[in-house]
């Protein structure tokens, strides 16, 4: 998983880009664009990464990513097994820039909110069951339609998000600020390193000398850029894999445990409680309830 910078893939002669893509699995490096980015994932599962916000996507998921905000939606294990046939993705994409009907258009009063939910994009947002069931058949349509029709399409279908705030943001008020384009490089080397090693022990000292600092300066630098400790982001990383784990049933939690990259199972069953709200038991009895 390395950060990437993704130019314009705009058409030229369209105001904003949208498809359906149905394929084995996505292929996506972690990146970042300067284009917002509407995300509904029709079928598809697996981990997704905005920002600092480490978290399950699944079907039915809908997403506003905001402009030049770092981003992966990486499927599970099982989407890319060669001979796999079960799992497959279908996912509706929208890619628009924030002033793409025109800077005048877009300082009309009737804008306001729609403006205002283009911007609060910049903390990543997930929008609520209930505003997905509104719009359902609106991004179904607006793969079809051409010509007028689509500028419509997405009219509706950003009025219609920004007329409720029950949504979800992904990321913190000061998210956006703290990748700065210098430093986008070196969080990713230090991200690809932890999710690449999670499963195993990781010393500072050895974190530490992939952004080739002493421990100190690398703890201050990570706090700063992530607004979490390196040792709280590795644990959530070792939990959301912990999680899909769980929902699968095939091993038992304490093999799970280790797995993970804990190395106790109080310790693992305290750090699951304090991100999940419930034990590693409960989260799987949640998910065998279906």
């Amino acid at each position: 998983m390395r950060l990437t910078y993704k130019e314009n893939d705009l058409i030229p002669d369209k105001s904003f880009l949208v498809r359906r893509d149905t394929i084995p699995c996505i292929e996506e490096d972690w990146h970042f664009h300067k284009e917002l980015e509407l995300i509904y994932f029709l079928k598809s599962s697996g981990t997704r990464y905005v920002g600092n916000s480490i978290h399950h996507f699944n079907p039915g998921d809908l997403y506003l990513i905001g402009s030049n905000l770092p981003h992966l939606f990486k499927n599970n294990s099982e989407y890319y097994l060669k001979d796999s046939i079960t799992e497959s993705v279908d996912v509706i994409v929208v890619k628009f820039e924030p002033d793409f009907l025109g800077e005048e258009f877009m300082q009309l009063s009737e804008m306001k909110k729609i403006k205002s939910l283009l911007y609060q994009s910049n903390r990543g947002i997930k929008f609520s069951v209930v505003k997905k069931s509104l719009i359902h058949n609106l991004f179904i349509d607006l793969v079809k339609d051409n010509g007028a029709l689509r500028i419509i399409k997405i009219l509706e279908i950003l009025h219609t998000l920004s007329q409720n705030e029950n949504f979800q943001f992904l990321c913190g008020e000061t998210q956006a600020a703290f990748f700065r384009r210098e430093e986008k490089q070196k969080i990713a080397k230090i991200i690809t390193y932890l999710t690449s090693n999670y499963d195993k022990k990781i010393e500072l000292k050895e974190i530490a000398s992939i952004a080739h600092m002493t421990p100190n300066s690398f703890c201050r630098y990570f706090k700063k850029q992530t607004h979490k400790s390196f040792s709280q982001y590795l644990n959530e990383i070792r939990i959301v894999n912990a999680c899909k784990l769980l929902i699968e049933g095939k091993l038992q939690i304490t093999t799970i445990c280790y797995q993970c990259g804990f190395n106790t199972i109080t310790n693992f069953n305290r750090q699951f409680k304090n991100l999940m709200g419930i034990t590693p038991s409960e989260y799987q009895k949640k998910f065998q309830a279906f």
